[in-house]
């Protein structure tokens, strides 16, 4: 409804309750005055019947009062005429008499005009003295005519007032609302946007003040739109600025990173991810499961063992819970060893930070690699010296042996060239006592025992000479060494360990095999590869039974323009070929429990190919037997670029 038919409908009401009210007052007003005159005329009449009368009822001359009666009805308006005696006996009448007209003693003034008639009485009187009443009644029909019509003028009359309201309310309802018209119009042009627009101002009233107000508001929003719209723009320059910094930033980080929703759908992937997933841009669109992009990276990536990386996947999967943070580790298609760290987001969702920690994780496993081999060599220098103590403690006693040996057998020399020079005729008187002595027993036995002995002493001493060798190395630089007398040396030393299971055989290097190499270094590779085989042997020999009662190890030397090589070879049970590739992990080994630490290989690997630059391999064929094979370059660089090549290894 609008405005202007509501000033219109208002203006109407008011009107119409206050007509209303004022034609309902002069009706009744109207009304109480005719009936007020009416009453007043039939009062006078009645009296002036009654005065008329008054002789007549006091002679009882009837026909005197009849002839009254019918000039008295010839009045208009008046219905009937009655007169009684004072003893209510009727002596003259005309006209309708009403059934129920009361009696002369009951006789009041009925102002009543429901029955449409006005019942009037007035006594008949005489010096006082009352000799009957005179009772008419006259017709209320007069006076509902002039009501009525009264009533029909006023409701006209109010019904051209009200109409003439209407429209004069409905011109004043136009001139109001032409103002706020403009005033909508106004608002809804601002509302859409069109900040600044003025509309006309008529007058000096309220509307025109408001109008007023509108085009100041107008104006200033009109201002604040520019203001909005200036600092909407810098801040959206600035929001694709930061936007456009932290993509490139979080694309030029090596770490893969992934943003998920609390759904699980794919909100961001940098470069780092799709490189190291072999994602495509249109696999990481927005929306996409994190779930499903895992699972494609690696069942795409793996042919053979696509149902062990989906089981990867969906270990991983059970890992992620959006409400922790957490950090666990994992290697991607066997090949990278992925850290992988989660943080929830307040939003809703997480973020997902994988890191390849593979090189971190070589260089510490380098490290600790290193620090075996540390442990390893001070652990060597303890034995070292201990064993150098203990060579000293045997050489001292050793060479007073050898010495009496020498002793002892020059001087039975002579004595055996003593007896048998003697004469027969001595010999003969000495027989007895020769024979009780088992003299051409000891003749034989005795240079024999002492030939053994200085054997002996000799071995003692060879052992001593190796086990001083060995404890005794000069590894803070390299040093010109004799391969040969090296690894004979190792062998000399290790015998303890192969000789019940195994025979070895030292095949040296027909050539001089002089090397600048970390002579404690390379004995300490030598020494583990042939305790290896004689370990792997003694294993195989509870399988299986040696010609001969023990296995065979090999250890030769061959030279050629650049190496020196040295293989070790044994006829063991050999290395199973899924175990090959792993032999030189650190902490890996194929001894039972309790036997082998996995560090021996892990060290010798260490030494022969990050100190001395050389290569050590393995050559094995299950059930037959493992070729060790180490290769010392001839003229490895000086030490400096040694230590700058060891410091870049690790």
């Amino acid at each position: 409804m609008s405005f202007k038919l509501k000033t219109i409908l208002g203006i109407a009401l008011i009107e119409i309750i206050l007509l209303a009210i004022l034609v309902m007052t002069s009706l009744h007003d109207l009304r109480s005055s005719n009936e007020r005159e009416l009453r007043t005329r039939a009062e006078t009449s009645a009296k002036l019947l009654a005065t008329m009368t008054s002789d007549a009822v006091v002679a009882l001359d009837l026909a005197t009062l009849d002839t009254l009666v019918e000039q008295a009805l010839s009045n208009k308006g008046l219905l009937y005429v009655q007169i009684r005696n004072s003893n209510d006996l009727v002596l003259a009448e005309g006209g309708t008499i009403p059934s129920q007209l009361s009696s002369v003693n009951n006789v009041t003034d009925d102002q009543d005009l429901s029955d449409g008639n006005f019942n009037v009485a007035a006594p008949i009187s005489v010096a006082g003295a009352q000799f009957g009443t005179v009772q008419i009644g006259l017709s209320a029909s007069l006076l509902n005519d002039v009501v009525a019509a009264g009533s029909r003028r006023m409701w006209m009359i109010a019904g051209v007032e009200v109409l003439l309201v209407a429209i004069f309310g409905y011109i004043l309802g136009t001139i109001l609302t032409r103002q706020l018209h403009h005033l909508r119009d106004g608002a809804a042009r601002v509302a859409k946007g069109e900040f600044g627009f003025h509309m006309p101002v008529v007058g000096n009233d309220e509307l025109a003040s408001t109008a007023r107000s509108f085009n100041q508001m107008s104006s200033a929003l009109e201002e604040y739109a520019k203001v909005v719209k200036t600092e909407k723009n810098e801040a959206e320059a600035g929001r694709k600025f930061a936007e456009t910094l932290l993509h490139n930033a979080i694309n030029s980080v090596s770490q893969a990173i992934f943003i998920v929703g609390e759904n699980g759908e794919l909100r961001f992937v940098n470069r780092a991810a799709r490189d190291l997933y072999k994602l495509n841009k249109e696999d990481c669109a927005q929306g996409a499961l994190f779930k499903d992009i895992l699972l494609s990276a690696y069942t795409w990536r793996s042919e053979t063992k696509s149902e062990e990386q989906t089981q990867t996947v969906y270990d991983r999967l059970k890992r992620l819970n959006a409400n922790q943070i957490q950090t666990w580790q994992s290697k991607w298609m066997g090949e990278r060893i992925l850290l992988h760290t989660q943080r929830p987001i307040a939003a809703g969702g997480f973020v997902m930070v994988d890191t390849d920690v593979t090189e971190l994780f070589d260089a510490n496993e380098k490290n600790r690699r290193l620090e075996l081999e540390l442990m390893e060599t001070h652990k060597l220098e303890s034995l070292g010296t201990l064993a150098s103590g203990v060579a000293h403690e045997i050489n001292t006693p050793t060479q007073f042996i050898g010495d009496n040996l020498k002793f002892l057998r020059e001087a039975f020399d002579d004595l055996n060239g003593f007896v048998s020079n003697l004469d027969d005729a001595l010999a003969s008187a000495q027989s007895e006592q020769l024979e009780e002595i088992d003299w051409s027993f000891l003749k034989e036995e005795i240079p024999a025992a002492l030939s053994e002995a200085a054997q002996g002493v000799d071995s003692i001493g060879k052992i001593v000479r190796s086990i001083k060798e060995f404890a005794h190395p000069d590894d803070t630089e390299t040093t010109e060494t004799d391969l040969n007398n090296l690894v004979e040396n190792a062998v000399t030393v290790s015998r303890s360990q192969w000789r019940h299971g195994a025979d070895l055989v030292f095949e040296p290097a027909e050539t001089e095999t002089i090397i600048s190499c970390y002579p404690g270094d390379v004995s300490q590779v030598v020494i583990n590869l042939i305790v290896n085989a004689a370990d792997a042997i003694a294993e195989h020999s509870q399988k299986q039974d040696y010609a001969g009662g023990k296995g065979e190890i090999v250890v030769s030397i061959e030279k050629d323009a650049e190496f020196c090589t040295i293989s070790v070879t044994d006829n063991g049970p050999g290395i199973p070929e899924s175990a090959v590739h792993r032999i030189f992990d650190m902490f890996y080994t194929t001894k039972p429990p309790g036997k082998g630490t996995g560090q021996g290989l892990a060290i010798c690997k260490s030494i022969v190919e990050i100190k001395h630059r050389g290569k050590l391999s393995v050559r094995s064929e299950n059930g037959k037997g493992s070729t060790f094979i180490v290769k010392l370059p001839i003229m490895p660089g000086s030490s400096k670029q040694n230590g700058a090549a060891d410091s870049h290894a690790a």
